[in-house]
């Protein structure tokens, strides 16, 4: 009994120095940061609407069309669910595993009727601040997985059918600054929208595995006021081989009026000012220091409603140190427009000085020989939604002395280029043109216009980070044309067509990666 009672003892002094041992996480698990950075204000703002959001699921009949996908009435009287849908997250994303591979829920709070939800519409009410009078309201979305249209106000701004790739709408008519808007998002998974037939279903494009499942809202989603003279994209172009920095800046002018301006950029190094403690490093902490590189070009004009690309250039003599995994040294460009009497927009790119290409067999990194050593693997779902993440993928790589890495079968979160620029990885990028279920559609002219689309939208995207050091198009479309479905030759050149199409685009979209 002694015994008994002295090994009882023992254990509950154990359970509570376990307890006394517990440690809280203080810090922000997931560490994100939004599109506007601090160097773009106040020209630029943003509000995230990422949080809870009403959801009511719609039950499709087997019937259902096409076109009645495509084209949702509005319900008269919402039934929204009692718990909220947190944005950002698919609604069905606790069956994603279907119980095999992951003990736990995601979301607990989800009813186990939702992972069977094909469609459903998605609420969200935000006030545009007072002080947004008079500028742009953009309303950007970073990924929605399925078939999505949004209305603002009951008012259609626009659909989108990539679950991959960030889009935006221009909803100033609708938005009064000072007063509440409504946001209204109907989302459709993919499969309603199949095609069945003897060479696959699917029009679009859905990666593997995770792209094929989830439904809603997986990204963020922000409100954005630009000026009504913007910036609207910016291409660095690091030529280190001629030791030239190019920038491409694209300006766009919503006005009635002509503008007249001038292009000046600045550009700074930027700083990580995080300690290097494996909670400290995935945090966003970071300013820019000193300008190490300043040019300009002058006497612009574009037309009222229209957009217009300019080309500036400036060697570089020394001002800027090379990116590579053993220095991955960054740099942060400020693109300001001046107007006749004041700065109209400031518009901000991070990247690197450096240059990857091939000659022969042989892939160089700013002029020299490099060898890659690295990994692969599948986006597997909400664990991978966030930087904590990625930087330790990453450095399990650098503790193997590897250096790189492929995203493979779909477009990742952009924070996976960012953890790669800031801790020196490698990436072969990869579209989510991804066959090897033998779902995508190879006789649809619809299949091969939404891969097209897709290509570019992704090199647009991801051109700036220079962790990228190339792209790779698809993943075993050819080998299941011709094995899986056994395809006639007619199909069989018209897949090979299509990936030379691929190449073609991205070739067009960057040529800084030859």
């Amino acid at each position: 009994m002694k015994i008994k009672l002295i090994t009882i003892l023992f254990i509950l002094v154990g359970l509570q120095n376990l307890q006394a041992q517990k440690v809280h996480f203080n810090r922000q698990f997931a560490p994100q940061e939004g599109l506007v950075k601090y160097v773009e204000k106040p020209y630029r703002d943003e509000i995230c609407l990422n949080g809870y959001w009403q959801f009511m699921p719609v039950n499709q009949p087997e019937s259902i069309t096409i076109d009645s996908i495509k084209t949702p009435e509005i319900p008269e009287n919402f039934e929204w669910e009692h718990t909220l849908l947190k944005v950002p997250s698919p609604w069905n994303v606790n069956g994603f595993t279907n119980g095999e591979g992951g003990d736990f829920k995601t979301f607990p709070s989800y009813p186990d009727n939702w992972e069977d939800v094909k469609s459903g519409w998605l609420k969200k009410e935000i006030k545009v601040p007072a002080d947004w009078s008079g500028n742009r309201i953009n309303l950007h979305f970073e990924a929605v997985a399925g078939y999505t249209k949004v209305f603002v106000n009951g008012i259609l701004v626009g659909e989108h059918f990539d679950s991959f790739l960030p889009f935006n709408f221009d909803i100033t008519e609708h938005a009064i600054a000072g007063q509440k808007i409504e946001v209204l998002v109907w989302v459709a998974h993919g499969s309603l929208l199949n095609e069945p037939g003897k060479y696959g279903r699917r029009n679009y494009v859905a990666g593997s595995f995770w792209g094929i499942f989830i439904a809603g809202i997986w990204q963020d989603v922000y409100l954005q006021k630009l000026p009504n003279t913007y910036v609207t994209d910016t291409f660095v172009k690091p030529w280190v081989n001629k030791d030239e920095l190019e920038v491409e800046v694209t300006v766009k002018n919503t006005s009635t009026n002509e503008v007249k301006f001038s292009l000046n950029a600045d550009i700074h190094r930027w700083i990580n000012k995080n300690g290097k403690s494996i909670v400290e490093m995935p945090e966003i902490n970071w300013t820019l220091g000193q300008k190490s590189l300043s040019f300009n070009k002058e006497k612009l004009v574009v037309g009222p409603n229209s957009s217009k690309t300019f080309t500036l250039k400036s060697n570089v003599n020394g001002a800027l140190d090379l990116w590579s995994p053993d220095s991955p040294n960054l740099y942060g460009l400020i693109m300001s427009v001046h107007g006749k009497k004041q700065i109209i927009d400031k518009d901000y790119t991070r990247f690197g000085w450096r240059q990857f290409d091939i000659q022969g067999t042989e892939l160089l990194l700013n002029g020299k020989t490099f060898q890659l050593k690295g990994d692969s693997w599948h986006f597997m779902g909400v664990p991978q939604m966030t930087r904590r993440y990625a930087f330790s993928w990453y450095q399990m790589l650098l503790d193997a002395n590897a250096n790189g890495l492929r995203l493979h079968a779909q477009i990742f979160p952009r924070f996976y280029l960012e953890m790669a620029d800031e801790m020196g990885i490698c990436v072969l990028d990869e579209t989510a043109i991804w066959s090897s279920d033998g779902g995508p559609k190879i006789d649809s002219e619809i299949y091969w216009e939404a891969c097209r689309t897709h290509v570019e939208g992704l090199i647009l995207r991801d051109r700036n980070y220079p962790s990228v050091m190339g792209w790779s198009v698809c993943n075993e479309t050819l080998p299941v044309t011709k094995h899986v479905f056994n395809a006639p030759q007619e199909l069989i050149d018209r897949n090979i067509a299509e990936i030379n199409k691929w190449v073609a685009i991205t070739k067009k979209t960057d040529p800084t990666r030859t």
